[in-house]
């Protein structure tokens, strides 16, 4: 769907309306939404290091576990080595750990294993991950 020009000066996606101030704004959103229509909502991530170490990312990890959801650890670490551990409490299979080894990897590992939710500390890895990931705070 196209982002247009409104008469106002304004722009809008598609057949909406003409409510965003600058054309990026209207396309961040677009891609946003195209992001969720290809996101599997039943799957869910965690990033390892100030998420899933932490307390209260294990209780959410268990809590998305325990309400039926897929749930994957996607580290920028260089090696699942440490992590697995966490996942074998947890209930994650092997096959879900992935170590990325940069920031970079872990988005596109995150949007090409279509994760509906993905949890992080990292605001720029967020900012990446419009419309699909989360900011974690412990």
């Amino acid at each position: 769907m196209p982002v247009i020009e409104c008469s106002n000066g304004k722009w809008k996606i598609g057949s909406g309306a003409c409510i965003y101030d600058t054309k990026e704004k209207a396309t961040e959103v677009w891609q946003a939404i195209v992001a969720n229509m290809a996101a599997d909502s039943n799957k869910v991530s965690y990033d390892y290091d100030g998420v899933l170490s932490t307390a209260a990312g294990k209780a959410k990890a268990e809590r998305d576990i325990k309400a039926g959801k897929t749930v994957y650890i996607i580290s920028a670490r260089g090696s699942v080595d440490n992590m697995l551990g966490t996942a074998e409490k947890l209930g994650i299979p092997k096959s879900r750990v992935y170590a990325t080894g940069s920031n970079e990897a872990k988005i596109e590992k995150v949007k090409s294993l279509n994760i509906g939710t993905h949890n992080d500390n990292n605001p720029d890895v967020i900012k990446e991950l419009a419309g699909i990931g989360k900011i974690f705070s412990s």
